[in-house]
């Protein structure tokens, strides 16, 4: 029979049990008899079924992995997410996430007028606001009065243009200043099909250079104070975090360096990107488990002690691997990302027949 893929991309929300497939929640009701019952009431088709559950349930996921990340690394910081509105502003779409999101101050991610309007609206007081994309001054001047109505809010500067027109609005408003951001251009570069939306060829962040001509700025108008936030963007649908564990590291070293040279409330690197999703029924594409990109980052930024060692013991490989070349070439990576990560602190023991 042919499951079309559903054991690689449904995440198991999805299965086929006698023949059909069902949703996999409370009395999992197959697709076919929810159709049926909707044409008995006269809809005809196009027809567009909604889950609300799998919202609430990627979002419990999300935050879930993040904190076992944080208790196993003992990781001293805290773990927020925005979700970008670019992606799906629809009212039956946007009020579940908020609703499932509340409890962990989830947030929302503007790129636009119409996004902030809806992010203003919505967000609950107290969860992130982040502003991205081209902001005019009247985009700016609605994000100081974002700030005088109570919301954590954010504004990621994309180009020194865009920091004088704060400094601007500022002066002329003396309204409450939103908090700033600073999208950093870095050389690293991401992986998967918008692998060239980031690098050092990127149209947008600021340079190293533009960065401290930025520090500058702030200080030179006694707005230093709001500088809380890092940002950088490697590409959308990574297949490996390999790159991301290079962004990490160049990200750390220009957050120190912002640290000493006062930006004393500097206290989040925010990651832009997105990690890839399996639309393919035929083979997994990601190189990696959400749970395994949550503890490299946070390993990245946490210390361990120096006699610490994790060893993981792999029994009969061969059983697995077979003449399957392209799974020897996944242990290799995995091994090679413990020896980057966690410098020689995990060690994998292989056992094979010859």
């Amino acid at each position: 029979m042919n499951n079309y893929g559903i054991d690689i991309w449904s995440d198991d929300n999805f299965i086929i049990e006698d023949g059909l497939v069902k949703v996999n929640e409370e009395n999992k009701p197959s697709l076919i008899s929810l159709v049926k019952d909707i044409r008995s009431r006269d809809f005809k088709g196009p027809l567009l079924l909604r889950f609300p559950h799998l919202i609430k349930k990627q979002i419990d996921k999300l935050y879930n992995l993040y904190d076992n990340a944080i208790k196993e690394y003992e990781y001293k910081g805290k773990f927020n997410a925005v979700f970008p509105l670019k992606v799906n502003q629809l009212p039956n779409f946007l009020h579940p996430l908020i609703e499932a999101g509340k409890n962990y101050g989830y947030g929302l991610e503007a790129g636009s007028k119409a996004e902030l309007f809806l992010a203003i609206t919505y967000n609950k007081i107290g969860s992130p606001i982040t502003v991205n994309g081209f902001k005019d001054k009247e985009m700016i001047h609605l994000c100081f009065i974002a700030r005088k109505m109570g919301h954590h809010i954010t504004v990621i500067i994309e180009g020194l243009n865009e920091l004088e027109t704060i400094i601007a609005v500022e002066k002329q408003t003396h309204l409450p200043t939103p908090n700033i951001g600073l999208r950093v251009r870095l050389f690293n570069q991401g992986s998967g099909v918008w692998a060239k939306s980031g690098g050092i060829d990127s149209k947008f962040g600021l340079s190293s250079t533009e960065i401290l001509e930025a520090h500058e700025m702030l200080e030179e108008h006694n707005l230093c104070e709001y500088l809380t936030m890092l940002h950088f963007h490697i590409g959308s649908a990574m297949d490996t975090i390999k790159p991301l564990k290079k962004a990490l590291k160049e990200s750390g070293h220009i957050y120190a360096a912002l640290k000493n040279l006062g930006a004393d409330n500097l206290n989040a690197i925010n990651i832009g990107g997105g990690l890839s999703v399996e639309y393919s029924q035929f083979q997994r594409t990601a190189q990696y488990h959400l749970q395994e990109f949550a503890n490299d980052v946070k390993d990245y930024i946490a210390t361990k002690e120096k006699d610490f060692r994790l060893v993981f013991f792999v029994d009969e490989v061969g059983q697995y691997i077979g003449d399957n070349t392209k799974l020897m070439l996944n242990l290799q990576t995995i091994i090679e990302t413990l020896a980057t990560v966690c410098g020689g602190q995990a060690w994998v023991i292989v056992t094979s027949q010859s």
